[in-house]
């Protein structure tokens, strides 16, 4: 009888290929160096992953997003909702740099159908409560009923990762609740 895979060591290698991406960029991946960084043994990364690829491919996949804070209170409204997502991410970038990494994704993403179809599912699932959110929203009448879903979480989710990619720098937690006001502000039903 077959073991059961052990899903700690799937988290470990994804986690190893995020730090190494970070640091060495694509060029610098290896399945072996993966595993030497993990602290696992490179047989177990070869039976789960065939290549770099699979690799990314698990990163896109990673459960526990920074998109959802566990640490954060369960939100009462899309204003809360917004917070809550917003605040993660900063947490998450001022805790791990992921600059680098950030950038080699988007660049796999680019190249790899796969990888590309897969960031895509993935974001698809995390957008689905924020999108609930936006229409409760707009059902209690707090947002224009016109106002696209997926626009409002870009102009949110994007302040963030503009100022990662592009100024090399972390959204504060204190910028938080001022960037959520004014997209809220501009999604606001005008009577």
């Amino acid at each position: 009888m077959a073991r059961p895979r052990d899903e700690t060591i799937d988290l470990k290698v994804v986690r190893a290929c995020v730090a190494l991406l970070e640091e060495h960029g694509r060029s610098g991946l290896s399945r072996a160096r993966i595993a030497a960084r993990a602290g696992v043994s490179l047989p177990a990364v070869n039976r789960r992953f065939a290549d770099v690829d699979e690799i990314l491919l698990a990163v896109t996949r990673v459960p526990g997003s920074p998109h959802h804070g566990a640490d954060l209170p369960a939100p009462d409204s899309l204003r809360a909702y917004l917070v809550g997502t917003l605040t993660a991410l900063a947490r998450a970038f001022a805790r791990d740099p992921v600059r680098r990494a950030a950038a080699e994704l988007l660049a796999a993403k680019a190249g790899h159908p796969g990888i590309d179809e897969s960031f895509r599912a993935t974001l698809t699932e995390i957008r689905a409560e924020g999108l609930t959110w936006v229409e409760h929203a707009k059902g209690a009448g707090q947002v224009a009923e016109h106002v696209d879903g997926d626009l409002l979480l870009d102009l949110v989710t994007g302040s963030a990762y503009y100022r990662l990619l592009w100024r090399s720098e972390a959204i504060t937690e204190g910028e938080v609740a001022q960037v959520v006001d004014l997209v809220l502000r501009g999604a606001a039903p005008t009577h």
